[in-house]
């Protein structure tokens, strides 16, 4: 079989029967992705306005005493100006005075966690996991394909193809093909960055910073947040200090850890896209700094397996990101179902009418 050919067997057959599959991923993660940007545009009714040190360390102690499930605490920043007490699948928004502004709790939303789930394992649990994974990885290589052949016809097609202007195959075929280039490497990136997300094993490593220095760092007195948050800013004086995080207990074992090793967030770089990825981790009970790394001091490997994540869901991207991915999964249902479409007719209802 030649190579062409063989290729648009590929991209035609593989992507007809991983279309079911990428139709549910790619519509239940509109929805997430909508919920994500209501979220994200709603201020509570605040207006941004900086805390200082002293200021964060009262949130934080005040917080952690009367939440002890949360596991993260968010400062007010321009893009989100309250302050958000969170954990897996619930977050409590406060204003500066910490009167709560209001509860989400994903669990309690049927319908968002039937998306979630269709989205993350299509309710099949570790087989329907496993399943998506390998799909998006197919998908990504189908939008490989596709750029191919689309390369080698480049000059059929023109920019008024994008959109059908009857549900002729012809027209269909032509405004998949064109649309699918429109959308193809962020496309290709939110497939593979599934596949990723599901097989951890193959770039988490690459998050672990090696150093042979040894840093001696400065030292703060023990269970003092104020202590504890001023040497951590004097260690990056102009970064801005945007969340903690403390270590999750575990609610089957309940376990208190002997030393807990808080997480402190930064943002060093207005112009980069991921945001909190400067992290200094310290020892709440000895009060020392465990250690401190930019994403800019990372490996090239470290910075992009950082972003593996951010790229898929968004997480600490901007909103503008969020609108982004969400327009082109939009994109990608109309150009699955233009294919689907052809694709049946030419090859099935085609069969059956010559019969």
């Amino acid at each position: 079989m030649k190579v062409v050919p063989a290729l648009k067997w590929f991209h035609n057959w593989v992507g007809f029967f991983i279309s079911i599959t990428m139709l549910i991923v790619l519509t239940t993660g509109v929805y997430l992705g909508g919920m994500d940007i209501l979220k994200r545009i709603e201020d509570h009714g605040q207006t941004f306005v900086a805390l200082n040190t002293a200021e964060k360390a009262h949130i934080l102690h005040s917080i952690f005493e009367r939440y002890p499930q949360m596991s993260s605490v968010r400062f007010p920043t321009e893009y989100s100006p309250y302050i958000e007490a969170a954990t897996r699948g619930k977050s409590i928004v406060l204003d500066t005075q910490l009167n709560e502004l209001a509860i989400h709790a994903n669990h309690n939303i049927a319908l968002y966690s039937t998306m979630f789930w269709l989205h993350r394992n299509f309710l099949l649990d570790d087989v329907g996991k496993y399943t998506n994974a390998w799909a998006s990885l197919a998908g990504g290589l189908i939008t490989l394909v596709g750029i191919y052949l689309w390369w080698r016809v480049r000059k059929a097609f023109r920019l008024k193809h994008s959109i059908p202007t009857d549900t002729r195959s012809s027209s269909l075929l032509k405004s998949h093909i064109q649309l699918g280039l429109f959308i193809s490497v962020p496309l290709f990136i939110l497939c593979i960055s599934g596949f990723l997300i599901t097989y951890k094993g193959l770039w988490t490593d690459y998050l672990q910073h090696q150093t042979e220095e040894t840093v001696n760092y400065s030292s703060a007195r023990p269970n003092d947040w104020l202590s504890q948050l001023e040497t951590a800013q004097n260690l990056w004086p102009q970064a801005i200090l945007v969340s903690v995080n403390k270590p999750r207990i575990s609610t089957d074992e309940n376990i208190q850890p002997t030393d807990l090793i808080y997480s402190i967030r930064f943002d060093s770089h207005s112009d980069v896209w991921l945001r909190q990825a400067d992290n200094i981790t310290i020892n709440y009970n000895t009060g020392e700094i465990q250690s401190a790394l930019k994403h800019s001091d990372r490996a090239l490997s470290g910075r992009i397996a950082s972003f593996v994540r951010p790229l898929h869901d968004a997480l600490n991207m901007p909103l503008s990101y969020v609108v982004l991915i969400t327009s082109i999964s939009i994109v990608a249902i109309f150009i699955l179902l233009f294919s689907t479409v052809t694709f049946y007719r030419r090859t099935f209802k085609s069969k059956t009418a010559t019969r």
